[in-house]
């Protein structure tokens, strides 16, 4: 019995000893960061068909990142890589395409949306991947305390290839 006592006396003091305080909470003014569901692949036909051996490439934005600093203004610094394969009707070396990272405020605002491209250049398989990296700045902390911002990202496209995309 005392050897039972011993050990969860032991026990109870090294979990008192880790034990923090539960109202402690962080809370943290860096915006999330997603990719738009439908705007993260890019496929790209030759000519108007839509078959297999029509596809010139495809493209994905994936492995996000982000990192933060929170001083008088907010600045969070997103990584990620774009990729591609190439199709059967691809004939170049390159591609470049137009990718989009916006803040949104309070979940349907649009604060700012900038437009940058990123040219990838095959190798002998058909594999492309080129690393981004983008920098969004909100100006105050207090605005940072004041609403929830987010940082999407997606390929800027038009609307027959968002329809591609959701019909697939």
């Amino acid at each position: 019995m005392s050897v039972r006592f011993a050990l969860l006396a032991a026990v109870a003091f090294i979990l008192a000893a880790c034990n923090r305080s539960p109202l402690e909470v962080v809370v943290s003014r860096c915006p999330a960061v997603a990719v738009v569901g439908d705007m993260n692949t890019l496929t790209q036909f030759k000519g108007e068909g839509r078959a297999t051996d029509d596809v010139m490439y495809t493209a994905s934005i994936m492995d996000v990142t982000s990192n933060c600093t929170e001083e008088e203004s907010v600045d969070s610094r997103v990584t990620f890589y774009v990729g591609a394969t190439s199709g059967p009707a691809f004939s170049g070396r390159e591609v470049t395409l137009p990718y989009f990272v916006a803040i949104l405020k309070d979940n349907s605002q649009i604060v700012s949306k900038e437009v940058f491209e990123v040219t990838l250049r095959f190798d002998s398989k058909g594999f492309a991947r080129s690393k981004e990296v983008v920098t969004q700045h909100i100006p105050t902390i207090a605005q940072a305390r004041r609403y929830n911002y987010e940082v999407l990202l997606g390929f800027q496209m038009d609307a027959q290839d968002v329809v591609f995309n959701m019909e697939r």
